[in-house]
């Protein structure tokens, strides 16, 4: 099968295809005297494999450790599940996070909606927002208690991981 049937088959483009082999996921092939790539059942299994560990929240250098471990007739599954471990801490981590945030917003957002509107006073640029900020600085409110929970620390993301490697991909 040609390049364009494997990218088919896997559901992703030619240039993600040659993006897999340029970074040496995918094994270089044989080609025709035509210098036309030439791919097999095992070159589709192998890119189905790269897929589905991307949507496991593996990165590709992950993956390529993963497939070089493999080539060396090693067994990855104890770095696939140390990998795994990690990434459901991180996951946790950020889901607590998530909750503080949107604990904060829904509160904020509950007090604005009880607040009419009105023209900013002085050198105020939104009267909401700095009323959230005042409590949050002398102690008032619960942003204080989370005060560094407001912020989501810069912890990387599987969502972010994908999108970070779709955007190598292309």
């Amino acid at each position: 099968m040609q390049i364009g049937d494997l990218a088919k088959r896997g559901g992703v483009s030619v240039q993600t295809v040659r993006y897999y082999e340029r970074y040496g996921l995918l094994d270089k092939p044989e080609r025709k005297p035509s210098r036309y790539r030439i791919y097999g059942e095992e070159d589709v299994k192998r890119l189905r494999f790269i897929l589905h560990s991307k949507t496991l929240g593996f990165t590709l250098d992950e993956i390529k450790q993963i497939l070089a471990l493999r080539k060396k007739q090693s067994c990855p599954c104890g770095e696939v599940r140390r990998i795994g471990e990690e990434r459901l801490k991180e996951l946790e981590n950020q889901i607590q996070q998530l909750t503080a945030f949107h604990h904060e917003l829904a509160r904020a957002v509950q007090q604005w909606q009880q607040v009419p509107d009105e023209a900013p006073a002085g050198d105020a640029i939104c009267i909401l927002i700095e009323r959230t900020m005042n409590q949050a600085r002398d102690g008032s409110g619960p942003a204080e208690r989370n005060k560094n929970r407001w912020h989501l620390k810069k912890v990387k993301s599987t969502n972010v991981r994908n999108r970070n490697a779709a955007a190598r991909s292309r």
